[in-house]
């Protein structure tokens, strides 16, 4: 089982992704509001993927993604977004940043999520996407 930190500015979206990531199979070990709270987190849990929102105040999910790899190499990050209408744009900064992919928060559905569970380390699968969601 994948386990899974979500770094995310919305209690509410939190918890629904909590709840979508835990009927996948996947065992949510920590939730943060924001980037700092995730730097703590990954010093008292671990975590093998970072669901990671893009669009936070203060220090947002590109710049993020490198601070939480940088104390976590390992750490497999998927960035999200409810702003989503340049998906290229978006895919190609989570690369940079060193993320594997970029998905729109409108497109996370269970199949999708119990990829994850499934995958090995590396870019997420894009099996059964439609084509929405982005990875190398």
């Amino acid at each position: 089982m994948k386990r899974v930190l979500i770094v995310d500015d919305q209690p509410a979206f939190r918890t629904r992704l909590r709840e979508m990531l835990t009927r996948a199979g996947l065992e949510v070990v920590a939730e943060a509001g924001g980037i700092p709270e995730a730097e703590a987190a990954l010093t008292t849990v671990e975590a093998d993927l970072g669901v990671v929102d893009v669009m936070m105040p203060g220090i947002n999910g590109l710049e993020g993604t490198a601070r939480l790899k940088k104390l976590k190499p390992e750490l497999r990050i998927i960035l999200i977004s409810a702003l989503a209408d340049h998906p290229a744009d978006l895919r190609a900064a989570a690369l940079r940043a060193g993320a594997e992919s970029f998905v729109a928060k409108d497109d996370l559905v269970l199949d999708r999520l119990r990829t994850w569970a499934d995958a090995p380390a590396g870019p997420a699968p894009a099996a059964g996407c439609g084509g929405k969601e982005t990875t190398s």
